[in-house]
């Protein structure tokens, strides 16, 4: 897992509308007679945060030259929260729609596991990407089982009541006891992603922007908590 503090930017800043984009790594070999072989270097893709002039005024550099020296600079981690995706369902930029326990499937259960990691999946046409959730908002997550809340007492429920615990730091969730099988496990949540400053001169050029413009912008990297970006 990579250096982590679980402390968000300063609000000023937090609060201001920030644009997010996905990278993604892939090696494109094209032969002799135009035709491609196309292979991805990344499980996962990673996420860039910016927010053009969020920088106006001396309280912000201040802010933000704590939150670099306490992070040291780019090499701790922090929660960052993506403006056009950080729930379990769509919405719009930079608005928490509401939730409902069958958001998501993040499992099945088999009579015999207690945990699950929870997931948001990505669906277009015939294809799914499956990506891992690993910094849930845990006072926003909700559970369901088969459609119903976890609370709902056996037999309606197999196996119920049940009750739950969300990891912050992974997004692991442990129910008090296996799940009956073949009961389809749901959630609906909110989340962020553990990103960076972008390098070592962050702090620098965001103070001689604002010196010599009175307004700076800010750039962040997303990085990974695990090995779940390797090539597969």
């Amino acid at each position: 897992m990579t250096s982590f503090a679980d402390v968000y930017l300063p609000d000023s800043v937090r609060a201001y509308p920030w644009t997010g984009s996905v990278r993604t790594s892939s090696n494109i070999v094209i032969g002799g007679g135009g035709d491609e072989q196309r292979n991805k270097n990344w499980k996962h893709p990673l996420r860039i945060f910016n927010a053009p002039e969020a920088v106006r005024c001396d309280d912000d550099v201040n802010d933000l030259y704590e939150h670099f020296l306490v992070m040291d600079g780019p090499v701790i981690a922090f929660p960052m929260r993506d403006p056009l995706d950080f729930a379990s369902r769509r919405h719009p930029a930079n608005t928490a729609p509401e939730l409902f326990i069958t958001d998501q499937v993040i499992g099945i259960g088999d009579g015999l596991t207690t945990s699950f990691q929870l997931q948001k999946t990505y669906t277009r046409g015939g294809r799914s990407y499956v990506r891992p959730i690993y910094l849930p908002i845990l006072e926003s997550v909700i559970f369901g089982m088969n459609a119903l809340p976890i609370s709902t007492a056996n037999p309606t429920l197999p196996g119920g009541p049940y009750t739950a615990d969300v990891v912050r730091i992974g997004g692991t969730v442990f129910f008090d006891h296996a799940p009956a099988a073949g009961i389809a496990i749901t959630a609906g949540f909110l989340f962020d992603v553990p990103a960076r400053f972008e390098a070592d001169d962050s702090y620098d050029r965001m103070v001689v922007a604002y010196q010599t413009q009175g307004w700076a912008s800010l750039s962040f990297q997303e990085v990974r908590f695990c090995n779940d970006g390797d090539s597969e």
